[in-house]
């Protein structure tokens, strides 16, 4: 069995990293359109498991976030590209086996193709009368949801997109060691539902929450709003998983190319 434990599973991680951020362009935009709409069907499970539930109890929260933890699920299994997973190419900076004009095109690219995909994803939701589902609570709840995440302060914005992504790209670490489909998903479940019910932002769930909030309500939800959103929460990805990234692979001794 591959030991996939410890500095082996970093070496892993970082071998993986530097090949997202040199794969070519037709790549990355179909597996990031893929990505954008698995994470995109996820940000619709949280919607229906909060449906109708009292907002006030941790438990909605939880349950929700357990809902939403199905993107990540996709993602992990079928090898798609995320964007705050490539938060972790911070590895392949410091290893120098990407440039940091290779750097700025994989994220870029990335990150808007996971936006087509979460987008494409929204229009069919709209179009399937999915909003309407639980006696009209999905769309209830997906207003509420975008309304309070476009009101959040800059630096509200900055720290709980910070902590969103330390979560994940653990959880990617996490996953990216196990050897099975089953392995995969358990990795996955713990730190994705301790994110979404703590309330904190991830940009790419937002692609989908964001705009389904403003088609339901466009003065409640303003594209300014989306914007900054949007904006803040991609830098605070950023930084949680750049660094998250960067204190495993010191702990184990990976950021020194061999």
């Amino acid at each position: 069995m591959t030991d996939t434990t410890s500095e082996p599973l970093a070496r892993t991680i970082a071998d993986t990293m530097a090949e997202r951020g040199s794969a070519g362009m037709g790549a990355v935009l179909w597996l990031g359109m893929a990505a954008g709409m698995q994470i995109g069907l996820g940000g619709i499970a949280y919607l229906i498991a909060s449906a109708g539930m009292p907002s006030g109890m941790g438990a909605t929260h939880l349950l929700a976030g357990l809902a939403f933890s199905s993107g990540l699920m996709l993602v992990m299994v079928t090898g798609t590209h995320l964007f705050t997973g490539h938060a972790m190419l911070s590895l392949s900076i410091v290893q120098r086996r990407v440039t940091g004009m290779g750097l700025a095109k994989a994220w870029g690219l990335v990150w808007f193709a996971n936006l087509v995909g979460s987008l494409i994803i929204v229009g069919l939701f709209l179009a399937s009368g999915g909003v309407e589902a639980v006696d009209g609570t999905v769309a209830a709840v997906a207003r509420e949801t975008a309304m309070a995440k476009t009101t959040k302060s800059s630096g509200t914005l900055i720290a709980s997109g910070i902590l969103a992504n330390m979560l994940v790209c653990l959880a990617v670490w996490m996953a990216s060691g196990a050897e099975t489909v089953a392995g995969k998903i358990v990795a996955v479940i713990a730190p994705v539902t301790l994110f979404v019910a703590a309330g904190f932002e991830h940009s790419i769930a937002n692609m989908t929450l964001l705009p389904l909030g403003w088609a339901l309500d466009p003065t409640g939800v303003p594209i300014g709003g989306i914007a900054h959103n949007l904006a803040l929460s991609t830098l605070g990805n950023l930084i949680g998983g750049g660094a998250i990234a960067l204190l495993l692979g010191a702990g184990h001794g990976v950021l020194k190319r061999d």
